[in-house]
């Protein structure tokens, strides 16, 4: 090194990587904790949260695609997204839900209930040996179809 001397190099790079270990250590404790958290409120939110398309049901969606619904879950995701802040330690790592406002955010605006949609595949996707595939979609994506 140019700048700096070996010896506190040496100690800073120990005492990161020490940060590090414990850090880690502190992160799972507390993922495990909140994700168990999350996992209880979904599963209240699944008996409350309506379910407006049914199972089986043709529905369009905003591109004019028709597929059959396959099935519906409610997602409650607390995680801060690190693709685009980078790698997140400690509370950062989840959204702070501290107000009517943080609650709209992490909960798409009360669209926690998301349906599983089969569609028949583009031209392309046929040609890799795919006929259907399964899409995620809000319900304010879709439209029920008359049978």
């Amino acid at each position: 090194m140019k700048y700096l001397s070996g010896d506190f190099l040496s100690e800073y790079n120990r005492a990161l990587k020490e940060l590090q270990k414990e850090q880690k250590v502190v992160d799972d404790k507390w993922a495990k904790i909140i994700s168990d958290l999350v996992e209880e409120e979904v599963e209240r939110l699944e008996d409350t949260v309506p379910v407006t398309f049914e199972i089986g049901q043709k529905v369009l969606d905003s591109n004019g695609n028709i597929g059959t619904v396959e099935s519906t879950q409610v997602v409650l995701n607390v995680h801060e997204d690190e693709d685009y802040h980078g790698k997140k330690h400690g509370p950062n790592k989840f959204f702070a839900i501290e107000n009517e406002q943080d609650e709209e955010a992490v909960t798409c605006e009360g669209m926690l209930r998301m349906i599983n949609v089969e569609f028949e595949t583009s031209v392309i996707e046929k040609d890799w040996g795919y006929d259907t595939k399964t899409v995620s979609c809000y319900e304010d994506e879709l439209e029920k179809l008359d049978d």
